[in-house]
């Protein structure tokens, strides 16, 4: 589904879009480790990648990762849906970095 309005706004109220910035070689290094792996088999049938397919790989890898576990629990962030939200303003915010020969579709 990707990153809504209401998503974004969330986690600018959680000042996880701060947090985002202040770590974003951390956060980029996973995103593009995501797309590298997830590329490998969709490409492989014949889809491009988007978005949403980069998700189910990259939220256990920022379930598990500290510094983002750490955030959550300070800021009293307990619901799981963090991790997923998380992981769609990184791939929502990095994501011309991460498909640049992508051509826009006018369509």
């Amino acid at each position: 589904m990707g990153l809504t309005a209401r998503k974004a706004l969330a986690l600018e109220d959680a000042g996880l879009d701060a947090f985002f910035a202040k770590e974003k070689a951390l956060w980029t290094e996973m995103a593009s480790e995501a797309f590298t792996y997830t590329a490998d088999f969709v490409k492989d049938a014949g889809e491009p990648v988007r978005p949403d397919d980069l998700i189910p790989v990259l939220v256990p890898v920022l379930e598990v990762t500290q510094k983002l576990r750490e955030y959550l629990v300070e800021n009293r962030l307990r619901q799981k849906y963090w991790f997923t939200w998380f992981g769609e303003i990184i791939i929502d915010s990095l994501w011309d970095a991460l498909n640049p020969n992508e051509e826009e579709d006018d369509g």
